[in-house]
């Protein structure tokens, strides 16, 4: 008798072996993971997080707003291009203008109870090193959860979704186009490089990279599937389980 096992059997014993996360954790995972991960990097003074690059230098600019809103406001236009490009649908685009609210409310909270951390050179490290490693797989979290994302990166998944890019590609490209602005803007407008440094450079050419490396990290261990699947494919316009990060 042949004790080999199936190809089916060898699926369902991979299967058993991982472990199920609820898609509505990992997407509070991913938000969590982001906002208090931007202020770490920005604490670590090596330059902002990609992600926050451009609000950050505006508010400097235009400090009647905190970064936080600004960072909303930026969504908000980010947005409003998404669904011109890609006909994102409505239903889609009111839960990613929620969680824009929420991201910029939890970068001023992240400010506030993050202020007054050391600033001595080897916490800094710590900080910027934390920084790097978490917002890509706090955005990992995102992905996998199959919810509407920030603007920041339902604008990559879902370009690279609609038009078939590599979603790794794709967010390398959009990051470097943040940050170039945020340069530029910095140099004009503010007259030095302000916010901006070797730290965000690296970010932007880097995190497109590490999300990918996580993502194959993370399906070797765990399920996600949604406690609310109906709630689900009621806000998603993509198919969750067929996109996969390249």
């Amino acid at each position: 008798m042949n004790s080999t096992p199936t190809h089916a059997q060898a699926d369902h014993s991979t299967e058993k072996k991982r472990f199920l996360l609820p898609a509505e954790v990992s997407l509070l995972l991913g938000l969590l993971l982001i906002t208090f991960s931007i202020i770490f990097i920005r604490t670590s003074n090596f330059g902002v997080a990609v992600l926050t690059s451009v609000p950050f230098v505006i508010s400097l600019k235009f400090d009647a707003l905190t970064a936080g809103t600004w960072s909303t406001i930026i969504m908000i236009v980010l947005l409003i291009v998404l669904i011109v490009l890609t006909k994102k649908s409505v239903k889609s685009a009111i839960m990613s203008l929620l969680l824009s609210f929420a991201f910029g409310g939890l970068i001023d909270l992240a400010t506030m109870l993050l202020k007054g951390l050391p600033t001595e050179i080897g916490w800094r490290i710590l900080y910027y090193v934390i920084g790097f490693l978490a917002i890509p797989l706090g955005i990992t979290f995102f992905v996998k959860s199959g919810y509407p994302m920030l603007p920041f990166d339902s604008f990559v998944r879902d370009l690279s979704s609609y038009y078939g890019w590599k979603f790794s590609l794709t967010k390398t490209i959009f990051d470097i186009i943040f940050v170039s602005f945020s340069v530029l803007f910095s140099i004009f407008a503010l007259g030095g490089l302000k916010e901006v440094g070797i730290g965000t450079a690296l970010s932007a050419i880097f995190t497109g990279y590490i999300i990918r490396l996580y993502s194959q990290l993370l399906d070797k261990v765990m399920v996600v599937e949604p406690w609310f699947p109906k709630l689900r494919a009621f806000f998603s316009n993509i198919e969750p389980e067929n996109f996969a990060i390249k």
